[in-house]
């Protein structure tokens, strides 16, 4: 489509020129948009990579010093401090479980044995512990920590277990993968794994997680001796 101009007054546009010209995207403001919400993302990462700095530095304070106590319900009043502790500087929801509950956490370092960790897991401080996981995940606006590297994992489930776990998350207006995290991270009942005969099938624990398992069994062997 083409638009005249009148020549002979150099300031007035044709009506049509005008109502196209207030129809064009402002160029300039959507540049400036752009280099704003740039400068806000910047500063939100310079931010979180200020506080993981500090969260670090505590968590590396706190796990630095050693429960010597043997009793129970002192180890995991320990374990409680150490958690409050992290919970109050804690950046992301992740940064709190890699300290807590992974497995160079705090109560993987208190509790190194699997049955003693069982023991605790059935306690009102693991409980504890994870409410305060689930007040940093309800504060996180993304699932993980763009910090930390992520692991993806591929399972067969019947597609009636995929549909109920569709429809348990349309349910509670939450998305698939928050609902798989939430159950993952809570305690496993024994009771309710079933046994097999069989070996173990599927894939095994890659690299990583065998290097991560020898470095925290040297680390609780040092602790115990």
């Amino acid at each position: 489509m083409t638009f005249e101009m009148n020549l002979t007054a150099p300031h007035m546009l044709n009506p049509q020129v005008l109502e196209s010209m207030r129809n064009m995207p402002d160029s300039v403001g959507t540049e400036a948009d752009a280099t704003k919400s740039k400068k806000k993302v910047s500063e939100a990462g310079e931010r979180l990579a200020a506080d993981m700095k500090v969260f670090q530095g505590v968590a590396n304070e706190l796990k630095a010093k050693t429960c010597l106590s043997k009793n129970f319900e002192d180890r995991c009043h320990w374990v409680h401090q150490v958690a409050a502790e992290l919970f109050g500087v804690a950046p992301t929801w992740t940064a709190f479980y890699r300290e807590t509950l992974g497995v160079d956490g705090v109560a993987h370092q208190v509790f190194n044995c699997a049955d003693d960790y069982r023991r605790y897991e059935a306690s009102e401080t693991h409980t504890k512990i994870l409410e305060m996981l689930t007040v940093l995940r309800s504060r996180d606006a993304i699932d993980c920590d763009p910090t930390e590297p992520q692991r993806m994992i591929t399972i067969r489930i019947p597609k009636s277990l995929h549909d109920s776990l569709c429809k348990e998350s349309n349910d509670l207006e939450i998305s698939v993968n928050k609902l798989c995290i939430t159950r993952l991270v809570q305690r496993v009942d024994l009771s309710m794994l079933p046994s097999s005969p069989q070996k173990r099938r599927g894939r095994r624990p890659g690299p990583d997680y065998h290097k991560s398992l020898t470095k925290h069994q040297n680390a609780s062997s040092d602790i115990n001796s």
